[in-house]
């Protein structure tokens, strides 16, 4: 029976469980595909748990705050003008807001005070600070290209 190895290219399906009981699942919608070993940006703290691992098999990781999202950094506090957000949204404390940066990407921010022509957001990840649970149920294991390493 075929196994996971390290730099095998392969699917799962995945179960994150946070600190916070809020949890989220890749069932339902396609595999994401990743290889085995790299961190994926979707699954931090993965690593080589799929290691040995059958299609069908699954493992559980724990993964600690460092290598889930991080810890929150104050460094990502800042005072941005009002006038980066439209005119007509409310801007609650502790209300989360997308929009986009300076570069044109779309980013959550966590409104912390607003007032006057100042608000004062924090730009860390929804998950910082938080532990993480990951289940991963391994699907398939990619098949090398003609010439590659055979098994």
């Amino acid at each position: 029976m075929q196994t996971a190895r390290q730099g095998d290219r392969v699917q799962v399906h995945f179960v994150k469980r946070w600190q916070d009981g809020s949890t989220r699942s890749s069932r339902g919608r396609e595999p994401v595909e990743l290889t085995v070993g790299i961190d994926h940006p979707r699954l931090p703290g993965l690593g080589l748990a799929l290691v040995g691992l059958a299609p069908g098999g699954s493992a559980k990781v724990a993964v600690p705050v460092e290598r889930a999202y991080g810890p929150p950094d104050p460094g990502r506090v800042r005072r941005w003008p009002r006038t980066r957000f439209p005119k007509d949204q409310p801007l609650a404390a502790g209300k989360w807001v997308r929009l986009s940066d300076s570069h044109g990407r779309r980013r959550l921010v966590r409104i912390l005070e607003a007032h006057g022509q100042v608000v004062v957001v924090d730009t860390n990840h929804r998950r910082a600070g938080q532990a993480l649970e990951l289940e991963v149920q391994l699907v398939s294991i990619q098949v090398p290209a003609a010439g590659a390493d055979c098994r």
